[in-house]
Protein backbone atom coordinates (compact mmCIF):
# COMPACT_ATOMS: atom_id res chain seq x y z
CA UNK A 1 0.00 0.00 0.00
CA UNK A 2 2.77 2.42 0.92
CA UNK A 3 4.61 1.53 -2.30
CA UNK A 4 1.49 2.24 -4.35
CA UNK A 5 1.06 5.64 -2.70
CA UNK A 6 4.70 6.49 -3.34
CA UNK A 7 4.42 5.43 -6.99
CA UNK A 8 1.22 7.46 -7.42
CA UNK A 9 2.87 10.54 -5.89
CA UNK A 10 5.91 10.16 -8.17
CA UNK A 11 3.71 9.79 -11.25
CA UNK A 12 1.70 12.84 -10.25
CA UNK A 13 4.86 14.87 -9.71
CA UNK A 14 6.12 13.83 -13.15
CA UNK A 15 2.83 14.91 -14.71
CA UNK A 16 3.10 18.33 -13.08
CA UNK A 17 6.69 18.74 -14.29
CA UNK A 18 5.70 17.83 -17.84
CA UNK A 19 2.85 20.33 -17.60
CA UNK A 20 5.33 23.06 -16.68
CA UNK A 21 7.62 22.18 -19.61
CA UNK A 22 4.59 22.14 -21.90
CA UNK A 23 3.55 25.56 -20.60
CA UNK A 24 6.97 27.08 -21.17
CA UNK A 25 7.19 26.02 -24.82
CA UNK A 26 3.51 26.73 -25.46
CA UNK A 27 3.95 30.26 -24.16
CA UNK A 28 6.92 30.87 -26.45
CA UNK A 29 4.62 29.96 -29.35
CA UNK A 30 1.88 32.26 -28.03
CA UNK A 31 4.36 35.09 -27.47
CA UNK A 32 5.79 34.92 -30.98
CA UNK A 33 2.36 34.77 -32.63
CA UNK A 34 0.71 37.46 -30.50
CA UNK A 35 1.30 40.83 -28.87
CA UNK A 36 3.86 43.07 -30.53
CA UNK A 37 4.64 40.49 -33.21
CA UNK A 38 1.02 40.04 -34.31
CA UNK A 39 0.30 43.79 -34.26
CA UNK A 40 3.54 44.49 -36.13
CA UNK A 41 2.62 41.78 -38.64
CA UNK A 42 -0.82 43.38 -39.13
CA UNK A 43 0.79 46.78 -39.73
CA UNK A 44 3.25 45.16 -42.16
CA UNK A 45 0.26 43.76 -44.09
CA UNK A 46 -1.37 47.20 -44.18
CA UNK A 47 -4.31 46.39 -41.90
CA UNK A 48 -6.30 49.33 -40.49
CA UNK A 49 -7.49 49.88 -36.92
CA UNK A 50 -10.73 47.98 -37.45
CA UNK A 51 -8.89 44.92 -38.80
CA UNK A 52 -6.45 45.04 -35.88
CA UNK A 53 -9.42 45.17 -33.50
CA UNK A 54 -10.97 42.24 -35.37
CA UNK A 55 -7.80 40.18 -34.96
CA UNK A 56 -7.75 41.03 -31.25
CA UNK A 57 -11.37 39.89 -30.90
CA UNK A 58 -10.81 36.48 -32.51
CA UNK A 59 -9.52 34.62 -29.42
CA UNK A 60 -12.78 35.59 -27.71
CA UNK A 61 -15.14 35.09 -30.65
CA UNK A 62 -14.04 31.48 -31.06
CA UNK A 63 -15.03 30.59 -27.51
CA UNK A 64 -18.49 29.71 -28.91
CA UNK A 65 -16.89 26.52 -30.24
CA UNK A 66 -16.05 25.48 -26.68
CA UNK A 67 -19.71 24.67 -26.00
CA UNK A 68 -20.05 21.71 -28.41
CA UNK A 69 -16.46 20.70 -27.62
CA UNK A 70 -17.10 20.58 -23.88
CA UNK A 71 -20.34 18.67 -24.49
CA UNK A 72 -18.41 15.98 -26.35
CA UNK A 73 -15.79 15.95 -23.60
CA UNK A 74 -18.48 15.37 -20.97
CA UNK A 75 -19.84 12.45 -23.00
CA UNK A 76 -16.65 10.61 -23.94
CA UNK A 77 -14.05 11.99 -21.50
CA UNK A 78 -11.33 12.26 -24.18
CA UNK A 79 -9.91 15.51 -22.85
CA UNK A 80 -6.28 14.72 -23.58
CA UNK A 81 -6.92 13.89 -27.23
CA UNK A 82 -9.02 17.05 -27.75
CA UNK A 83 -6.40 19.21 -26.06
CA UNK A 84 -3.48 17.68 -27.97
CA UNK A 85 -4.94 17.74 -31.47
CA UNK A 86 -6.57 21.13 -31.02
CA UNK A 87 -3.23 22.63 -30.00
CA UNK A 88 -1.41 20.83 -32.83
CA UNK A 89 -3.73 22.15 -35.53
CA UNK A 90 -3.72 25.66 -34.05
CA UNK A 91 0.07 25.81 -34.30
CA UNK A 92 0.61 24.14 -37.68
CA UNK A 93 -1.84 26.59 -39.33
CA UNK A 94 0.76 29.33 -38.87
CA UNK A 95 2.77 27.78 -41.70
CA UNK A 96 0.11 28.59 -44.34
CA UNK A 97 -0.36 32.00 -42.67
CA UNK A 98 3.31 32.72 -43.31
CA UNK A 99 3.10 31.38 -46.87
CA UNK A 100 0.07 33.59 -47.62
CA UNK A 101 1.94 36.63 -46.29
CA UNK A 102 4.96 36.01 -48.52
CA UNK A 103 3.25 34.87 -51.74
CA UNK A 104 2.75 37.53 -54.45
CA UNK A 105 -1.06 37.77 -54.16
CA UNK A 106 -2.22 40.65 -56.45
CA UNK A 107 -4.91 42.09 -54.17
CA UNK A 108 -3.82 43.41 -50.77
CA UNK A 109 -7.37 42.97 -49.45
CA UNK A 110 -7.53 39.35 -50.63
CA UNK A 111 -4.22 38.66 -48.86
CA UNK A 112 -5.55 40.23 -45.67
CA UNK A 113 -8.80 38.25 -45.94
CA UNK A 114 -6.98 34.92 -46.37
CA UNK A 115 -4.68 35.62 -43.42
CA UNK A 116 -7.54 36.79 -41.19
CA UNK A 117 -9.45 33.59 -42.00
CA UNK A 118 -6.44 31.40 -41.18
CA UNK A 119 -5.79 33.24 -37.91
CA UNK A 120 -9.44 32.75 -36.98
CA UNK A 121 -9.13 29.03 -37.73
CA UNK A 122 -5.98 28.79 -35.59
CA UNK A 123 -7.70 30.49 -32.67
CA UNK A 124 -10.71 28.16 -33.07
CA UNK A 125 -8.60 25.03 -32.58
CA UNK A 126 -6.68 26.70 -29.74
CA UNK A 127 -9.94 27.53 -27.95
CA UNK A 128 -11.16 23.92 -28.18
CA UNK A 129 -7.78 22.77 -26.90
CA UNK A 130 -7.90 25.19 -23.98
CA UNK A 131 -11.26 24.15 -22.54
CA UNK A 132 -10.21 20.49 -22.82
CA UNK A 133 -6.88 21.24 -21.15
CA UNK A 134 -8.40 23.22 -18.29
CA UNK A 135 -10.93 20.49 -17.50
CA UNK A 136 -8.11 17.94 -17.65
CA UNK A 137 -5.79 19.93 -15.38
CA UNK A 138 -8.54 20.71 -12.86
CA UNK A 139 -8.63 17.02 -11.93
CA UNK A 140 -4.90 16.43 -12.27
CA UNK A 141 -3.79 19.24 -9.91
CA UNK A 142 -4.96 18.88 -6.26
CA UNK A 143 -6.98 21.79 -4.92
CA UNK A 144 -4.60 22.32 -2.00
CA UNK A 145 -1.65 23.24 -4.22
CA UNK A 146 -3.52 24.62 -7.25
CA UNK A 147 -2.66 28.26 -6.57
CA UNK A 148 1.04 27.56 -6.02
CA UNK A 149 1.30 25.17 -8.96
CA UNK A 150 -0.33 27.43 -11.52
CA UNK A 151 1.53 30.40 -10.05
CA UNK A 152 4.81 28.58 -10.62
CA UNK A 153 3.78 27.25 -14.03
CA UNK A 154 2.67 30.66 -15.24
CA UNK A 155 5.80 32.24 -13.80
CA UNK A 156 8.19 29.92 -15.64
CA UNK A 157 6.10 30.11 -18.81
CA UNK A 158 6.30 33.88 -18.57
CA UNK A 159 10.07 33.70 -18.21
CA UNK A 160 10.33 31.64 -21.40
CA UNK A 161 8.11 34.10 -23.25
CA UNK A 162 10.12 37.00 -21.88
CA UNK A 163 13.35 35.64 -23.36
CA UNK A 164 12.03 35.00 -26.86
CA UNK A 165 10.20 38.34 -26.90
CA UNK A 166 13.42 40.27 -26.45
CA UNK A 167 15.50 38.07 -28.78
CA UNK A 168 13.05 38.23 -31.68
CA UNK A 169 12.17 41.88 -31.05
CA UNK A 170 15.84 42.77 -31.44
CA UNK A 171 16.00 40.51 -34.51
CA UNK A 172 13.15 42.40 -36.19
CA UNK A 173 14.80 45.76 -35.49
CA UNK A 174 18.13 44.53 -36.82
CA UNK A 175 16.71 43.04 -40.02
CA UNK A 176 14.46 46.06 -40.61
CA UNK A 177 17.45 48.39 -40.42
CA UNK A 178 19.76 46.38 -42.70
CA UNK A 179 17.56 44.93 -45.46
CA UNK A 180 14.76 46.29 -47.60
CA UNK A 181 12.87 43.03 -47.05
CA UNK A 182 14.04 42.83 -43.45
CA UNK A 183 10.57 42.71 -41.90
CA UNK A 184 9.48 39.91 -44.23
CA UNK A 185 12.56 37.88 -43.28
CA UNK A 186 12.11 38.72 -39.61
CA UNK A 187 8.45 37.69 -39.45
CA UNK A 188 9.30 34.52 -41.39
CA UNK A 189 11.96 33.58 -38.84
CA UNK A 190 9.68 34.53 -35.94
CA UNK A 191 6.67 32.47 -37.00
CA UNK A 192 8.74 29.48 -38.12
CA UNK A 193 10.41 29.41 -34.71
CA UNK A 194 7.01 29.76 -33.05
CA UNK A 195 5.72 26.63 -34.80
CA UNK A 196 8.86 24.73 -33.77
CA UNK A 197 8.42 25.70 -30.10
CA UNK A 198 4.73 24.80 -30.31
CA UNK A 199 5.57 21.31 -31.56
CA UNK A 200 8.08 20.81 -28.73
CA UNK A 201 5.37 21.69 -26.20
CA UNK A 202 3.16 18.97 -27.71
CA UNK A 203 5.83 16.41 -26.83
CA UNK A 204 5.53 17.24 -23.13
CA UNK A 205 1.74 17.59 -23.30
CA UNK A 206 1.48 14.07 -24.67
CA UNK A 207 3.49 12.69 -21.71
CA UNK A 208 0.92 13.88 -19.14
CA UNK A 209 -1.46 11.18 -17.93
CA UNK A 210 -5.22 11.59 -18.05
CA UNK A 211 -7.28 10.87 -14.90
CA UNK A 212 -10.43 8.84 -15.36
CA UNK A 213 -13.52 10.91 -16.01
CA UNK A 214 -15.41 11.55 -12.77
CA UNK A 215 -18.75 12.04 -14.53
CA UNK A 216 -19.99 8.47 -14.90
CA UNK A 217 -23.34 9.64 -16.19
CA UNK A 218 -21.79 11.24 -19.25
CA UNK A 219 -23.65 8.97 -21.67
CA UNK A 220 -26.99 10.34 -20.34
CA UNK A 221 -25.85 13.97 -20.49
CA UNK A 222 -28.10 15.97 -22.87
CA UNK A 223 -26.96 19.06 -24.74
CA UNK A 224 -29.83 21.09 -23.28
CA UNK A 225 -28.82 20.09 -19.76
CA UNK A 226 -25.22 20.89 -20.69
CA UNK A 227 -26.20 24.52 -21.33
CA UNK A 228 -28.77 24.84 -18.54
CA UNK A 229 -26.71 23.47 -15.63
CA UNK A 230 -24.30 26.42 -15.26
CA UNK A 231 -27.09 28.96 -15.76
CA UNK A 232 -29.11 27.45 -12.91
CA UNK A 233 -26.42 28.42 -10.40
CA UNK A 234 -27.23 31.93 -9.16
CA UNK A 235 -23.70 32.72 -8.01
CA UNK A 236 -22.27 31.50 -11.30
CA UNK A 237 -24.71 33.72 -13.22
CA UNK A 238 -23.39 36.72 -11.31
CA UNK A 239 -19.86 35.75 -12.31
CA UNK A 240 -20.95 35.45 -15.96
CA UNK A 241 -22.45 38.96 -15.99
CA UNK A 242 -19.32 40.41 -14.43
CA UNK A 243 -17.00 38.49 -16.79
CA UNK A 244 -18.89 39.71 -19.86
CA UNK A 245 -18.89 43.40 -18.92
CA UNK A 246 -15.37 43.36 -17.47
CA UNK A 247 -14.05 41.62 -20.60
CA UNK A 248 -15.66 44.27 -22.78
CA UNK A 249 -14.26 47.11 -20.66
CA UNK A 250 -10.70 45.75 -20.60
CA UNK A 251 -10.51 44.79 -24.26
CA UNK A 252 -12.03 48.02 -25.46
CA UNK A 253 -8.48 49.38 -25.07
CA UNK A 254 -6.01 46.56 -24.33
CA UNK A 255 -5.46 45.30 -27.91
CA UNK A 256 -4.50 48.80 -29.05
CA UNK A 257 -1.65 49.44 -26.62
CA UNK A 258 0.91 47.86 -28.96
CA UNK A 259 -0.45 49.95 -31.83
CA UNK A 260 -0.07 53.01 -29.59
CA UNK A 261 3.55 52.11 -28.86
CA UNK A 262 4.57 51.38 -32.45
CA UNK A 263 2.63 54.07 -34.30
CA UNK A 264 1.85 57.00 -31.98
CA UNK A 265 4.77 56.82 -29.53
CA UNK A 266 7.12 55.56 -32.28
CA UNK A 267 8.83 52.99 -30.08
CA UNK A 268 11.05 50.42 -31.81
CA UNK A 269 10.26 46.70 -31.85
CA UNK A 270 13.22 46.18 -29.56
CA UNK A 271 12.00 48.69 -26.96
CA UNK A 272 8.44 47.34 -27.07
CA UNK A 273 9.86 43.84 -26.62
CA UNK A 274 11.95 45.10 -23.69
CA UNK A 275 8.81 46.56 -22.13
CA UNK A 276 7.17 43.19 -22.66
CA UNK A 277 10.10 41.52 -20.93
CA UNK A 278 9.76 43.91 -17.98
CA UNK A 279 6.04 43.20 -17.77
CA UNK A 280 6.68 39.45 -18.02
CA UNK A 281 9.27 39.63 -15.25
CA UNK A 282 6.80 41.50 -13.03
CA UNK A 283 4.19 38.90 -13.96
CA UNK A 284 6.72 36.16 -13.17
CA UNK A 285 7.29 37.49 -9.65
CA UNK A 286 3.61 38.29 -9.20
CA UNK A 287 2.51 34.76 -10.07
CA UNK A 288 4.58 33.28 -7.27
CA UNK A 289 3.44 35.90 -4.76
CA UNK A 290 -0.26 35.78 -5.64
CA UNK A 291 -0.23 31.99 -5.94
CA UNK A 292 0.99 31.65 -2.35
CA UNK A 293 -1.42 34.29 -1.05
CA UNK A 294 -4.44 32.85 -2.89
CA UNK A 295 -3.87 29.48 -1.23
CA UNK A 296 -4.37 31.28 2.11
CA UNK A 297 -7.14 33.78 1.36
CA UNK A 298 -8.63 32.18 -1.77
CA UNK A 299 -9.15 34.22 -4.92
CA UNK A 300 -11.81 36.90 -4.55
CA UNK A 301 -9.81 39.14 -2.20
CA UNK A 302 -6.80 39.10 -4.54
CA UNK A 303 -8.95 40.05 -7.53
CA UNK A 304 -10.64 42.85 -5.59
CA UNK A 305 -7.29 44.25 -4.49
CA UNK A 306 -5.50 44.01 -7.84
CA UNK A 307 -8.55 45.05 -9.83
CA UNK A 308 -8.42 48.64 -8.61
CA UNK A 309 -4.94 48.99 -10.09
CA UNK A 310 -6.02 47.49 -13.42
CA UNK A 311 -8.90 49.96 -13.66
CA UNK A 312 -6.70 53.05 -13.86
CA UNK A 313 -3.82 51.71 -15.95
CA UNK A 314 -5.26 52.92 -19.31
CA UNK A 315 -5.72 56.41 -17.87
CA UNK A 316 -2.08 56.46 -16.79
CA UNK A 317 -0.94 55.76 -20.37
CA UNK A 318 -2.41 59.06 -21.55
CA UNK A 319 0.55 60.83 -19.90
CA UNK A 320 3.13 58.86 -21.93
CA UNK A 321 5.05 60.75 -24.63
CA UNK A 322 7.27 59.57 -27.55
CA UNK A 323 10.42 60.32 -25.58
CA UNK A 324 9.08 58.64 -22.44
CA UNK A 325 11.15 55.91 -20.84
CA UNK A 326 10.36 55.97 -17.11
CA UNK A 327 6.55 56.04 -17.43
CA UNK A 328 6.32 53.01 -19.77
CA UNK A 329 8.72 51.02 -17.58
CA UNK A 330 6.85 51.82 -14.35
CA UNK A 331 3.45 51.06 -15.89
CA UNK A 332 4.65 47.72 -17.26
CA UNK A 333 6.02 46.74 -13.85
CA UNK A 334 2.79 47.70 -12.07
CA UNK A 335 0.56 46.23 -14.76
CA UNK A 336 2.46 42.95 -15.02
CA UNK A 337 2.53 42.41 -11.27
CA UNK A 338 -1.13 43.11 -10.58
CA UNK A 339 -2.58 41.52 -13.71
CA UNK A 340 -0.73 38.35 -12.71
CA UNK A 341 -2.91 38.16 -9.60
CA UNK A 342 -6.13 38.85 -11.53
CA UNK A 343 -5.48 36.30 -14.27
CA UNK A 344 -4.30 33.57 -11.91
CA UNK A 345 -7.13 34.00 -9.41
CA UNK A 346 -9.91 34.42 -11.97
CA UNK A 347 -9.07 31.00 -13.43
CA UNK A 348 -8.92 29.48 -9.95
CA UNK A 349 -12.16 31.20 -8.93
CA UNK A 350 -14.01 29.71 -11.90
CA UNK A 351 -12.74 26.26 -10.97
CA UNK A 352 -13.69 26.84 -7.33
CA UNK A 353 -17.34 27.73 -7.90
CA UNK A 354 -17.94 25.31 -10.78
CA UNK A 355 -19.54 21.92 -10.38
CA UNK A 356 -16.82 19.28 -10.35
CA UNK A 357 -18.97 16.66 -12.07
CA UNK A 358 -19.79 18.90 -15.05
CA UNK A 359 -16.83 21.24 -14.95
CA UNK A 360 -16.31 21.37 -18.72
CA UNK A 361 -19.87 22.73 -19.06
CA UNK A 362 -19.22 25.51 -16.56
CA UNK A 363 -15.86 26.37 -18.11
CA UNK A 364 -17.24 26.58 -21.65
CA UNK A 365 -20.22 28.75 -20.63
CA UNK A 366 -17.90 31.03 -18.66
CA UNK A 367 -15.41 31.33 -21.53
CA UNK A 368 -18.15 31.96 -24.08
CA UNK A 369 -19.90 34.62 -21.99
CA UNK A 370 -16.70 36.41 -21.06
CA UNK A 371 -15.44 35.92 -24.60
CA UNK A 372 -18.45 37.61 -26.17
CA UNK A 373 -17.87 40.69 -24.05
CA UNK A 374 -14.14 40.63 -24.71
CA UNK A 375 -14.72 40.18 -28.45
CA UNK A 376 -17.15 43.08 -28.67
CA UNK A 377 -14.68 45.46 -26.99
CA UNK A 378 -11.90 45.55 -29.62
CA UNK A 379 -14.36 45.45 -32.53
CA UNK A 380 -16.21 48.50 -31.21
CA UNK A 381 -12.93 50.14 -30.18
CA UNK A 382 -11.47 49.53 -33.64
CA UNK A 383 -14.60 50.96 -35.28
CA UNK A 384 -14.40 54.10 -33.11
CA UNK A 385 -10.71 54.49 -33.91
CA UNK A 386 -11.37 54.06 -37.63
CA UNK A 387 -14.11 56.73 -37.55
CA UNK A 388 -11.84 59.11 -35.57
CA UNK A 389 -8.87 58.63 -37.92
CA UNK A 390 -6.92 61.87 -38.25
CA UNK A 391 -8.96 63.65 -35.56
CA UNK A 392 -7.66 64.98 -32.26
CA UNK A 393 -9.88 65.80 -29.27
CA UNK A 394 -9.34 69.02 -27.34
CA UNK A 395 -9.92 68.62 -23.59
CA UNK A 396 -9.14 71.90 -21.82
CA UNK A 397 -5.42 72.43 -22.51
CA UNK A 398 -4.92 68.76 -23.48
CA UNK A 399 -4.96 67.56 -27.06
CA UNK A 400 -5.94 63.91 -27.03
CA UNK A 401 -5.13 61.41 -29.76
CA UNK A 402 -7.92 58.97 -30.76
CA UNK A 403 -6.19 56.12 -28.91
CA UNK A 404 -5.97 58.23 -25.76
CA UNK A 405 -9.74 58.81 -25.93
CA UNK A 406 -10.14 55.02 -26.12
CA UNK A 407 -7.96 54.60 -23.02
CA UNK A 408 -9.97 57.12 -20.98
CA UNK A 409 -13.23 55.50 -22.05
CA UNK A 410 -11.91 52.07 -21.10
CA UNK A 411 -11.06 53.34 -17.61
CA UNK A 412 -14.65 54.50 -17.11
CA UNK A 413 -16.02 51.19 -18.38
CA UNK A 414 -13.71 49.23 -16.07
CA UNK A 415 -14.70 51.32 -13.06
CA UNK A 416 -18.41 50.71 -13.64
CA UNK A 417 -18.21 47.01 -14.48
CA UNK A 418 -15.93 46.17 -11.53
CA UNK A 419 -18.67 47.15 -9.07
CA UNK A 420 -20.49 43.92 -10.02
CA UNK A 421 -17.72 41.71 -8.70
CA UNK A 422 -18.68 42.36 -5.08
CA UNK A 423 -21.83 40.27 -5.62
CA UNK A 424 -19.85 37.15 -6.63
CA UNK A 425 -19.19 34.82 -3.68
CA UNK A 426 -16.45 32.26 -3.18
CA UNK A 427 -16.45 29.42 -0.63
CA UNK A 428 -14.30 30.32 2.36
CA UNK A 429 -13.56 33.76 0.93
CA UNK A 430 -11.52 36.27 2.88
CA UNK A 431 -11.75 40.05 3.00
CA UNK A 432 -9.32 42.42 1.33
CA UNK A 433 -8.23 43.54 4.80
CA UNK A 434 -7.24 39.98 5.72
CA UNK A 435 -5.35 39.66 2.45
CA UNK A 436 -3.46 42.92 3.08
CA UNK A 437 -2.38 41.69 6.51
CA UNK A 438 -1.02 38.51 4.96
CA UNK A 439 0.62 40.53 2.20
CA UNK A 440 2.47 42.60 4.78
CA UNK A 441 3.84 39.45 6.38
CA UNK A 442 5.23 38.06 3.13
CA UNK A 443 8.98 38.53 2.98
CA UNK A 444 10.80 39.25 -0.23
CA UNK A 445 12.18 36.40 -2.28
CA UNK A 446 15.80 35.49 -1.85
CA UNK A 447 17.99 33.38 -4.08
CA UNK A 448 18.31 30.54 -1.59
CA UNK A 449 14.62 29.95 -0.84
CA UNK A 450 12.89 31.61 -3.76
CA UNK A 451 14.55 29.75 -6.61
CA UNK A 452 14.55 26.46 -4.75
CA UNK A 453 10.77 26.77 -4.53
CA UNK A 454 10.54 27.64 -8.22
CA UNK A 455 12.61 24.67 -9.36
CA UNK A 456 11.02 22.17 -6.97
CA UNK A 457 7.36 23.18 -6.57
CA UNK A 458 6.11 19.61 -6.22
CA UNK A 459 7.80 18.46 -3.02
CA UNK A 460 5.27 19.91 -0.61
CA UNK A 461 2.36 18.92 -2.83
CA UNK A 462 3.50 15.29 -2.92
CA UNK A 463 3.77 15.23 0.87
CA UNK A 464 0.28 16.62 1.23
CA UNK A 465 -1.16 13.96 -1.04
CA UNK A 466 0.55 11.16 0.90
CA UNK A 467 -0.70 12.57 4.20
CA UNK A 468 -4.20 12.85 2.84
Amino acid sequence: METDLRTSANDSGLDLKNSIYDGMFANTFATLTGGVFLTGFALYLGMNEFMIGLVASMPFLVTVFQLPASYLIERNGRRKEASYWGAALARVIWIPILIAALLPIPSIFNRQLVILSLIFLSYTFASISYVSWLSWMSELVPDGIRGRFFGTRNMLSGAAGMIVMVVFGKLLDSLKGHFSAGLAIGFGATFTSAVFFGIVSLHFLNRISQPEQSNEAGTHFSFRKHIALPLQERNFRKLLIFACLWGFSVNFASPFFTLYFLRDLRFSYGFVATLGMISAFADLMGMQLWGRISDKVRNKAVIQFAGWIAIFLPLAWVSARPQSVVIPVVLHIVGGGFWAGINLCMNNLVLKISSQENRASFLSIYNITGGLGAATGPILGGHVLRSMSGLDVQLSSWTLLPLQVIFITSTLFRLLSFQLFRYVHEPEEATVGQMVRILRSVRGLNIASGFNYVLHPFIQGSRQRREF
